[in-house]
């Protein structure tokens, strides 16, 4: 499993947000089964006032249907149903789910990661990354994200929303590493839906159960 304390800030819609802490959470259940959790704390500007609390969260499960790592092959696929609870500040339909599936191409250094499904927000959105590590364990990851509504009442994707990021993550020893994140959004029609700038970091404590002897 892991363990993970991270900070963010966000700048976009003529409106800005810091999370600290964000609390990040994962164990493995099972060979082929994991949870995980991010809960966030949040501190917003907007239009001169300011307010604070628990941000959108979010609650995953994994579920392996191939592993390359334990059948020693290149590809890996998985579904990853999430569950969202946005911040008390929505007043109506906090709740939602979205359900992808994901594939992973694995070539020496290099992985390349896909993922599409739909989210029950009113939209369907697919998304590709490369991960690139060298053989120090640091790591580079470039990633592409499109969203597109299949409903009118889709919040926040009228007109679909594509978004780019970049992340480095390095490890301090077997246990611990260090990450740090850039994105924003590359095309909205929506102005007050862009995101300008979101960068993040923080620290990830991974930890094994003992095996009995």
């Amino acid at each position: 499993g892991s363990f993970g304390l991270g900070v963010g800030y966000f700048r976009g819609g003529g409106a800005s947000l810091v999370d600290v802490p964000i609390i990040d959470a994962s164990y493995a259940v099972h060979d082929r089964v994991q949870l995980g959790m991010s809960i966030p704390f949040y501190r917003s500007e907007f239009e001169g006032t300011t307010s604070r609390g628990v941000d959108d969260m979010y609650f995953s499960g994994k579920i392996v249907l191939v592993d390359p790592a334990i059948q020693d092959a290149r590809w890996g696929i998985a579904v990853i149903p999430v569950l969202e609870v946005l911040s008390p500040g929505f007043f109506e339909d906090r709740v939602h789910v979205a359900l992808p599936i994901s594939a992973e191409f694995r070539a020496s250094a290099v992985r390349v990661y896909g993922s599409t499904g739909y989210f029950s927000r009113g939209a369907v959105f697919g998304a590709g990354a490369v991960e690139w590590s060298s053989e120090q364990g640091t790591s580079l990851t470039f990633g592409l994200t499109h969203a597109r509504p299949t409903s009118d009442e889709a919040a926040g994707l009228a007109g679909g929303r594509s978004d780019f990021s970049i992340a480095v993550g390095h490890p301090v020893n077997d246990a611990t590493s260090v990450y740090v994140a850039f994105g924003r959004t590359l095309s909205s029609p929506d102005d007050s839906n862009k995101t300008t700038a979101a960068i993040s970091g923080g620290i990830s404590f991974s930890f094994s159960a003992k095996s009995n002897p």
